[in-house]
This record gives structure tokens, sequence and C-alpha cells, in this order.
């Protein structure tokens, strides 16, 4: 009898209980949403000027080279650009130009204009770390120029060009090391770190004007491409500088972060320094050891690299250790030069973007502390020695012991 009651009373709660299911209460139709492949912000008239690249899905715009679906006339994205005096103002405003509402889950980029970075980028790092559908997963760049012309502008092979931009980052680390990718959340941990100092490679338009339509694709080769160039160098939350190219590969090498390079060098560096060699780095290591030393830090770098030789341009016999030897006593020169000139300009900008507050804190964390309660490290920084140790093996030389020079002198 006990239990025909217990049972009862289960059928009777089973309405009661339903009741509380609530269901998807903030569902959103996939054809109420506008798919944000890429964002970027400038600084205007004392506003957020924002631009956001929304997929078309008219002209299949998802499908990575190839014509896809939809309309070959169609633009792969479209591009709305807004203002505010908050930046979830000015994302509210393209609900004025839009039928879309944007949705910024699948986003792969955001681009930073010089005018922001010059002026601040705390709280656009916040609102991407807060807002719920805003991913901080997404690659970070700047640019010189306008923020919204990178967004316009078109891309061979993809037509999704958020990803395009994202794959040109990730190729490059992995097979040239100038840059690393920079995420949104690895900008915020290196401006919250002990160094207080990031990075972001600079996205630029190679010509004066910006190829945005569809038929202008068709062209071989364009006119005005997306290229990566120099790197941006940010204090706090400010822009405070660029490095060149080679001084960013020799930031990269004081970090750890070379993956895979090509160096060029000279093979007999004293008959003159025209290069006439290539060498590909296949491994690379960094160990970075500071020390106090009477009134400043010394920071020894010890750098160790082993590759092949790919390319030779002078008469030369590699069966002979000695020749081996001296062309990667020119391969360690060439590392040298390029770690010195980072470390003289890094120094010069006065951001430590080589994270050596990092390695001071944890070997060092009485002086560090101390360092913290004078507030000097930016003096501290000043005055650090760095004594860099470069060690360069050549592995292999490739399919001939010999340069063609040395087969045609025969």
């Amino acid at each position: 009898m006990n239990i025909r009651k217990k049972i009862l009373s289960c059928l009777l709660c089973l309405p009661f209980l339903s009741a509380l299911l609530s269901g998807c209460w903030d569902d959103r139709e996939l054809s109420e949403l506008g798919i944000t492949s890429g964002s970027a912000y400038d600084w205007e008239d004392n506003r957020w000027k924002a631009t956001y690249q929304v997929i078309n899905p008219s002209s299949g715009a998802s499908g990575m080279g190839g014509s896809g679906g939809g309309s070959t006339s169609s633009p792969p994205f479209v591009t709305f650009t807004v203002k505010g005096k908050t930046i979830m103002e000015a994302i509210e405003r393209t609900n004025l130009t839009s039928t879309r509402e944007m949705f910024f889950s699948h986003s792969r980029i955001t681009v930073l204009g010089e005018s922001l970075a010059r002026h601040g980028i705390n709280q656009l790092i916040d609102m991407f770390l807060r807002k719920q559908d805003s991913r901080e997963t997404v690659y970070v760049f700047i640019t010189k120029g306008e923020a919204g012309n990178i967004l316009d502008q078109l891309m061979q092979l993809t037509k999704n060009q958020g990803s395009g931009i994202q794959l040109m980052i990730e190729q490059e680390a992995r097979l040239i090391s100038y840059y690393p990718g920079i995420r949104m959340f690895e900008l915020a941990m290196a401006l919250s770190s002990e160094s207080g100092s990031a990075i972001l490679p600079e996205i630029l338009l190679t010509g004066p004007e910006i190829m945005d339509e569809t038929e202008e694709t068709g062209r071989t080769d364009l006119r005005t491409r997306l290229a990566l160039g120099r790197l941006g160098v940010l204090k706090g939350e400010k822009l405070v500088g660029w490095l060149s190219q080679k001084q960013a590969l020799g930031l990269s090498f004081m970090t750890d972060k070379i993956k895979l390079a090509t160096i060029s060098f000279p093979s007999k560096p004293k008959s003159g320094d025209k290069p006439d060699a290539s060498f590909i780095l296949q491994k690379s290591s960094t160990a970075v050891h500071p020390k106090w030393e009477k009134d400043h830090y010394v920071i020894d770098i010890d750098i160790k690299g082993s590759g092949v030789l790919t390319e030779l341009g002078s008469i030369m016999d590699l069966n002979e250790r000695a020749s081996i030897t001296e062309m990667e006593n020119a391969i360690e020169q060439q590392v040298l030069e390029l770690v010195n000139n980072s470390w003289k300009e890094v120094r010069k900008l006065g951001a430590d973007v080589t994270g050596f507050a990092v390695r001071i804190h944890r070997s060092d964390r009485n002086r560090w502390q101390q360092i913290q309660k004078d507030k000097s490290w930016d003096s501290v920084f000043q005055e650090i020695e760095i004594r860099p140790h470069v060690s360069m093996e050549i592995e292999r030389t490739g399919l001939s012991n010999k340069s063609f020079d040395s087969v045609l002198e025969k």
C-alpha cells in the first residue's frame, strides 16, 4: 500500500516539475545572426570607432578557396563601421545598419589601429574578457594606419579573410619565427605580468589602394595585399615603438620563440661580409640566467641550435671539418648580431618584452620585492647587461659535399 502511495505521489509531482523546465530561453536562429570573422578598433574624435567583418552567407564565404556555393559576384563578407563613447555602444549601433545581430563567438582576428594603441587598450581587453560571446583566443594585430581598412581588403586563395590572416600568422610563426602569434588572453597576461610589456605583429596593406571588389581577386597578382610588417611594442597599455623584422627575429632568439628560421651568412667571412650561404635552423633552445653583479643585473643568454645547410655560393669542400667550423662560426656571429641589435632597441624603448622581470622575480625574490617597493624596475632594466652565448651546429650539408662553383672550377 505504501508503494502505491509513493508511485501516485511521484505521478502527481511530474506536472509541477515540468513547469520548472525553462528550455532555451536565449535561443537565436542562425538566419538572425551576423557571424563575425574579424573586428578592428580605432580611436577617433575621443570615441571608439569599430569595424566588424561579417560573413556573407549568400556568397558561400565559409569555404576555403574554390568557388564555394552561392553567388560568385557577391562579396564573401561585408563590413560595418560604427562609433560610440564605449565599445558596447558602438556594437549596439550595428543594429541600426544591419539586418542581423552581431555574433562574435567565431571571430578569428582583431586589429588595433595605431591611434587606439597610442591612446590605450585596457578597456578593449576588459571587454573581450568580460563579454560572453567574445573570444579571448582571437589573434591580435596592430596596424600603423586605420585598422578598419585591413578588414576591407580581399585575399586570394581564401574567402574567409579572418581565417586567412590567422593562417598567415600561424604559418609565419612555424616557418620563419619573426613574430609569435599573440592571442587576446596572451596579450592580457603579458601586460599584467611583472614585465608589464607586450608585443604585437603589424599587419599592413602593401599598396596605396584597397582591393575590395570581388572581380579584382581574379587577377594573378593583386596590386595591394595584406602582409606582416614590423613588431609593435607596448608598455603598459600603450604603444611605445616598433621593432624591425631583424630586431623581431633577435627578440625571438632571446625569448626562445624560434621554431624554424633561415639565416643568411657569408661562408667565408674573412674574404668579405656579403652573405652567400643559407642555413635552416631546425632546432633551437634558449636558456636565460640572471644574476646580480656589483650594482646591476647581468643576463647570460645561452642559445643553442642545429640545422641544415641549404645554399652555398663559394668554392668550398665540405668534406673538410675546417670549412664546416668556419661556417658555423659565421652563423653564430649572425645570431649574435641579431640579438645585440634587438636588445639595443628594446632597451631604448624601455619596455621589457624580453620577460627579464619574470626571470628575476623567480630567481631572486628578495631583490625583486625591494625593486617593487622602490618602484625602480625601469631604472634597473636600463642598467641590465646581456651576455649572449651562441652555439650552432651544421648537422647536414644537403645532397652534395661540394659547392657547384667547386665543380665548375675543375
